[in-house]
């Protein structure tokens, strides 16, 4: 546009100086012919604070342009033409100006023949017009003809530029509205796309309030469990510190039940040649069975609270585990809610922005309203000024019937067809312009109401904008073809009235520059929507980050979950050896169960005897004594009968032979004495010590000085009765002695298996406390093994939400990437 400008100011430099002249009379022309330019100068005035510079070198070059053809066609015309006459001004195609002068002719009959060839020349300029209509944006072709003032000539020309435009503006109204109908699908189709959109949007929203809900009432309840478990914990510490107590009260009192069993044996080791050791053997074994039993129970105790201990302590593992699994949770529930927030808040700064953005549209809507309205106004005023110059253009075209009598019924019938188009065109762009209109307004309404809804605010306001960016694009291009029309008409009224059709020049370009102004902003617009798609993109990049993280982590749960199934055979190989040992265990203490039953069985049958035995031990010797004692009396009373008869013999004899038997008599009653004495001593060392091992033979010994005693006197064969009877009851005391001695050999054996037995029932004992201690390491080692079984289940979970969470990421990224690519391409 600027290099058209200026080649038309090259070109029209030299008739610049009647440009001031000119001015003058287009400003009374104008203000005689055009009531309303005071309106004209404020829309000037407007289009000018809102347009760039530009658009100012725009304006200004046409104007000149126009104001310097004229100005050369009228020193033309005045050089030329003395009379009636007109000239062809030049037709500039495209961007460079093609000036064309035709010379005039004088007289009558020469400008009749001019008028039939300036005919068909003035057809293909307006088809080379109608042709070269370009929007706004592009450059405009700078068309002047400058006619001489000739009012039939005038009249003439704009009659058949407008059947000319006429003729061209029918098929650019059915494209149109063609275009109208494609964009108005294309604007369902997006609308349709965004409701989708903010639906599922809103769908997300609401889903987040309710997992933040969610997680809130679970931090209340694990700090509520938390406490619990502490109060738990507390009472659990208690319990094992008086458990604790009495397993040491139990240890103490078994210490000293041991001491005195020792002591026990060591004092039955001492008294075992005591009379009372069977006594004391039976209340010794009752003792010891007492505190066997005693002891036995004090194990039983002490295994229980040892057992009570421990699952005390497993309980208070488990719940510092789930204590630490409950911080944990709370801790990443914290996280998480602190995650949401920053995107909660993240989601209403959005909304704030697009409430915002819906605010600057409503305003840019209403804006838009204004200046369809202005311009509304200004095409009715542009209508009726068109009906006038059409009035006038009738009236000069039945003023020049009478010069081109040939031409007229064509050229009416063309300008009538023209005309018709004309208006049915017209019609249309204003059904289509009312129609706008109305679906403006129920945007406008549409938009007023889903303001209000802060959910679906975002997709709406995006919605509303495109509908409305569309809309004003159909407006624009519908203004753009109107504009085209209306420089076609003023180029082609230039030609005739072009002093009274400055004006609305200068308003066309005004609306040229609003346009400008419009497309600028649609401009900005577009821009700010480019750089939301790329903090869009930006996002994506970012939800790309996250999904990789989150896959890495996956990886990480991966391996952890592999290294978890590794330490869990460990532990169940771990779990079958112990198993295996504690069965062998098993089998060995019921072995030594078995033997140890066995032992008590056989020693219990060992003291029964024993005892038996002892028994009838002392019955025999209680029975020996009896015997022996009656022995003894029989004997004295024999010894006595054995010694009163010699002593009556001896008496009868002592009469004849008193002096030789004095010294016999008194031999053998010394030796009777002494063998009374001795019989006297050996009856009274047998009764004191019978058990003596040389009893026999002090009886022997005594039997013999009774016999010889005996001997000496009369009643031997008593004596040798007595000494029988003595060596059958020295065989006796001889052969129970010798079985004495054996029970005391089979005493001193038992007592040995006794000790035997005793330390073996200890070892016993010590496996059986190994027993509750292996079966602890079990037990823990089950509940090692369930841990980890429930570790590794809620791994495994863990992991299966992280791959659903990740596929579910992986799809909506999907989706936004397709519904972003889907808008780019739109």
């Amino acid at each position: 546009m600027s290099e058209s400008s200026a080649s038309s100011r090259q070109e029209a430099a030299d008739p610049r100086s009647s440009l001031p002249l000119m001015q003058t009379s287009f400003q009374l022309l104008s203000t005689s012919t055009c009531p309303e330019y005071g309106r004209l100068d404020e829309l000037h005035k407007l289009s000018e604070s809102c347009c760039s510079s530009d658009a100012f070198e725009r304006i200004d070059s046409f104007s000149v342009q126009s104001l310097d053809s004229r100005s050369v066609s009228e020193i033309n015309s005045d050089d030329e033409l003395p009379g009636k006459g007109y000239a062809l001004g030049p037709a500039v195609l495209g961007s460079t100006p093609k000036t064309k002068t035709m010379e005039s002719v004088e007289g009558k009959a020469e400008g009749e023949a001019d008028g039939t060839l300036v005919a068909p020349a003035e057809e293909a300029e307006m088809e080379e017009s109608g042709r070269s209509a370009t929007p706004v944006n592009c450059e405009q072709p700078d068309m002047a003809v400058s006619p001489a003032p000739v009012g039939e000539g005038h009249a003439v020309l704009h009659k058949v530029a407008g059947q000319g435009e006429a003729a061209e503006a029918q098929p650019e109204a059915l494209a149109e509205k063609e275009d109208v109908c494609k964009t108005v699908e294309f604007l369902n189709e997006k609308l349709e796309k965004r409701e989708a959109q903010l639906l599922s949007l809103s769908k997300e929203k609401a889903l987040l309030e309710e997992a933040y809900d969610n997680l809130k009432d679970e931090m209340f309840r694990v700090r509520e469990e938390s406490s619990s478990v502490s109060s738990l914990k507390g009472e659990f510490t208690q319990r094992i510190a008086e458990a604790e107590r009495k397993a040491q009260l139990a240890c103490k009192e078994r210490d000293a039940a041991k001491k005195e069993v020792k002591n026990i044996k060591e004092e039955l080791a001492t008294r075992l040649n005591s009379s009372e050791t069977a006594d004391l053997l039976k209340e010794k074994d009752e003792q010891i069975q007492g505190l066997m039993e005693e002891g036995e129970k004090l194990s039983k105790q002490q295994l229980h609270n040892s057992n009570i201990i421990k699952k005390l302590r497993s309980k208070d593992k488990d719940n510092e585990n789930t204590i630490a699994k409950l911080n944990k949770k709370v801790r990443d529930l914290e996280e998480e809610l602190q995650h949401l927030k920053q995107v909660l808040d993240g989601k209403e700064e959005v909304e704030k922005q697009h409430r915002e953005n819906i605010k600057k549209l409503n305003s840019v809507v209403e804006r838009q309203e204004k200046d369809l309205s202005r311009l509304q106004m200004e095409s009715g005023e542009l209508e009726e000024k068109n009906r006038s110059i059409q009035a006038a253009l009738d009236s000069a075209y039945k003023e020049l019937t009478d010069l081109h009598k040939a031409n007229a019924a064509k050229e009416s019938a063309a300008q009538e067809a023209a005309l018709n188009r004309d208006v049915k065109a017209k019609e249309e762009l204003s059904a289509a312009l009312e129609k706008a209109q109305e679906e403006a307004r129920q945007q406008q309404e549409a938009l007023a109401i889903q303001v209000g809804d802060l959910r679906l605010a975002l997709q709406r306001a995006e919605q509303a904008a495109a509908r409305k960016e569309d809309c004003l694009r159909h407006e624009i291009s519908e203004l753009q073809q109107r504009l085209q029309e209306a420089e076609n008409r003023n180029q082609e009224l230039s030609q005739s009235v072009s002093s009274t059709t400055r004006p609305l020049l200068r308003q066309i370009e005004n609306l040229q520059a609003t346009l400008g102004s419009q497309t600028s902003s649609w401009e900005k617009l577009e821009k700010s929507l480019s750089e939301r798609l790329a903090e869009s993109q930006t996002l994506l990049a970012a939800a790309v980050e996250r999904e990789r993280a989150a896959t890495e982590e996956l990886l990480a749960i991966k391996t952890q979950m592999s290294s978890v199934d590794s330490q869990n055979s460990l532990l169940r190989q771990e779990n079958s050896r112990f198993q295996a040992q504690l069965e062998s265990e098993r089998s060995k203490l019921r072995k030594l169960e078995d033997e140890s039953n066995r032992y008590q069985v056989e020693l219990e049958n060992l003291k029964e005897e024993y005892a038996r035995m002892l028994e009838e031990t002392r019955r025999e010797k209680t029975l020996l004594n009896s015997q022996l004692e009656m022995e003894k009396m029989r004997v004295e009373q024999e010894r006595k009968k054995a010694i009163f008869t010699p002593e009556a013999v001896r008496e009868k004899e002592r009469k004849p032979l008193s002096v030789s038997s004095t010294p016999t008599l008194s031999r053998s009653s010394s030796i009777s004495g002494v063998d009374m004495a001795g019989l006297q001593t050996s009856f009274l060392s047998q009764d004191e010590a019978p058990d003596h091992p040389f009893g026999p033979m002090s009886a022997s010994a005594s039997g013999g000085t009774l016999y010889d005693a005996v001997r000496l006197g009369a009643g031997s064969s008593v004596v040798e009765s007595l000494q029988s009877q003595l060596k059958l009851r020295e065989g006796e005391i001889a052969h129970l002695q010798l079985e004495i001695g054996s029970l005391e050999k089979t005493r001193s054996v038992m007592a040995e298996e006794l000790v035997k037995l005793t330390s073996q029932n200890d070892e016993l004992e010590e496996k059986v406390k190994e027993i509750p201690r292996l079966r602890a390491q079990l037990r823990d080692l089950d509940q090692r093994y369930n841990t980890i079984l429930q570790m590794y289940g809620e791994k495994a979970e863990e992991a299966e939400e992280l791959r659903l969470d990740l596929e579910d990421v992986k799809n909506m990224y999907k989706t936004q990437i397709d519904e972003l690519l889907r808008q780019k391409l739109s």
